[in-house]
């Protein structure tokens, strides 16, 4: 029907509860007018969901949350999961006809940390976004952690990413403005958050050779060709190699466990 078409094709706009705040890096919280709201199982699902992906349609959403069950049984899944949450905390969610969706006043930290990292790799001489007080959010590791569905899986490691890109392009940066002590504080994040990860290295030593800590240097290089040698049982690339060579009386594999 006419009518039908054009409420699919209406933008979803619903104010959430006062002080809505959703976290999904690290735990799932529900806070509402600053107390937290406990959810059953499922409703974290839909709404973790909804809030990372913003509006999506019906179908979509009951096929995702619900991959093994008939279309018939994950769309009465997905209708008794949005009732609850309705009648739970009118206004969180948004629906019509045809898509689901969160209210745009709900702050998710997931998504908060997206644009954050966004911003990091974009950004513009004298833009300064590492400054605000938002760059917390690069402090939160991992989405929903411990949560196994396939499309979590997948953000948690397409989060992941960007936001170790967002953490080492910013130590770059703030290298080149001579701001070491911030540089170094997300370089050690970085190598903190994925040890084998010789990008980060490659940052965290850079900064330890921008501040004169030629030692620091150094004892970083042999720890990470150690633990690369150790886990792995390959050397580094010749990329680490050039920042601190190595002497000519030493090589990378008399370092290395035997």
């Amino acid at each position: 029907m006419p009518a039908r078409r054009e409420t699919g094709r209406a933008p979803l706009s619903v104010t959430a509860p006062a002080g809505a705040r959703l976290r999904l890096l690290d735990t799932f919280t529900l806070e509402a007018s600053g107390t937290t709201v406990d959810l059953p199982e499922g409703q974290q699902r839909l709404l973790a969901y909804l809030a990372q992906h913003g509006p999506s349609a019906r179908a979509v959403v009951a096929g995702t949350l619900w991959p093994e069950a008939t279309e018939g049984h994950a769309l009465a899944n997905l209708r008794t999961g949005v009732w609850r949450l309705n009648r739970l905390l009118p206004g969180l969610l948004c629906v019509d006809g045809f898509r689901l969706g969160v209210s745009p006043d709900l702050w998710v930290d997931s998504r908060q940390q997206e644009a954050l990292a966004t911003r990091l790799l974009h950004h513009e001489p004298g833009d300064e976004p590492w400054a605000g007080d938002e760059v917390s959010t690069l402090w939160q590791r991992e989405f929903l952690p411990g949560w196994y569905d396939d499309w979590i899986i997948f953000e948690r490691e397409r989060l992941g990413q960007m936001r170790l890109h967002a953490l080492e392009h910013a130590a770059r940066l703030l290298i080149l403005r001579r701001d070491l002590n911030a540089a170094l504080r997300f370089a050690l994040e970085a190598v903190r958050t994925e040890p084998l990860r010789e990008t980060a290295t490659v940052v965290l030593v850079s900064v330890y050779l921008a501040e004169g800590n030629v030692a620091d240097a150094v004892h970083q290089r042999d720890v990470f060709t150690e633990h690369l040698w150790r886990e792995l049982g390959v050397e580094p690339s010749p990329r680490l190699a050039s920042l601190v060579p190595w002497p000519r009386r030493s090589s990378p594999t008399s370092v290395m466990p035997t």
